[in-house]
């Protein structure tokens, strides 16, 4: 089941990368779950081909998701979306 596997995923990163959500939905309250979970991808470096494999979506819609979010977080079009994530942990 993928929302099986989800949560199994949310908890394992969860340990790993406490607090990231809770500080997430704290700075960026307007973020969905769906927004959430590219999140966690981004932070671990995904590829938008593993994101894709992994929330089973064509890798246009990650890029679509990807560009939503960069609107939702108000980065620059210079700041790289990765490097966000990594730079925020």
């Amino acid at each position: 089941n993928t929302e099986d596997d989800w949560k199994m995923f949310l908890i394992k990163f969860e340990e790993k990368h406490t607090g990231f959500f809770r500080k997430m939905k704290i700075l960026y309250p307007q973020l969905t779950n769906s927004d959430l979970r590219l999140c966690a991808c981004l932070l671990l470096n995904l590829e938008t081909k593993e994101i894709a494999s992994l929330m089973n979506l064509s890798i246009r819609a990650v890029e679509n998701s990807r560009y939503r979010l960069r609107k939702k977080l108000k980065l620059q079009p210079s700041q790289n979306l990765n490097e966000f994530f990594l730079s925020f942990d």
